[in-house]
């Protein structure tokens, strides 16, 4: 009888750790953020408010200025702070409603700009495409800035692409 004692005591408390663990709930995943991440939404103003900023701080951050870049970001993340999420987390995975990347026509940004605009982003974009051909970065760069300069006046949307904005070199 004592062996089988001994064994009922030993399975007993082996069992006795497991049945503790049933008890509590498993801990929950941790939060995720992105455009397939499933987190509470933000109240319709908070969104459109956040919406906003980021746009503003698109423009800013194209014009290259850091002031406004950072007043922006400041308030976004105070949007950001009181829905826990984490201040690490893109800008672009919160900025639209439904956590997707807006679609748009890029027609809808054709002619928007002035004639003296215009005429300047054909000359950039003629530049640009040269520099591309030859490969001189440095060129590249300062030409694209130039035409992101130019759509950030007008709003316009940083990957339209800029074939869709030139005038193909009608405008000078």
């Amino acid at each position: 009888m004592k062996p089988l004692f001994q064994t009922f005591a030993l399975l007993l408390a082996l069992a006795i750790p497991v049945i503790a663990q049933e008890a509590y709930p498993p801990p929950p995943p941790p939060p995720a953020y992105g455009p397939q991440a499933q987190r509470t939404p933000m109240s319709p103003d908070d969104q459109k408010d956040f919406n906003k900023e980021y746009s503003k701080w698109q423009d800013a951050n194209a014009k290259q200025n850091r002031a406004d870049v950072d007043k922006h970001a400041r308030k976004m993340e105070e949007i950001m702070a009181r829905y826990n999420i984490p201040p690490g987390t893109p800008f672009d995975a919160i900025a639209t409603a439904n956590g997707t990347v807006p679609h748009y026509d890029v027609r809808q940004f054709q002619g928007r700009f002035s004639p003296d605009d215009q005429k300047k982003f054909d000359k950039d974009y003629e530049h640009w495409t040269d520099a591309r051909r030859k490969g001189d970065r440095d060129d590249i760069a300062k030409n694209e800035g130039k035409m992101q300069e130019l759509m950030a006046k007008y709003s316009i949307p940083r990957d339209v692409p800029y074939d869709a904005l030139s005038s193909g070199g009608r405008g000078y």
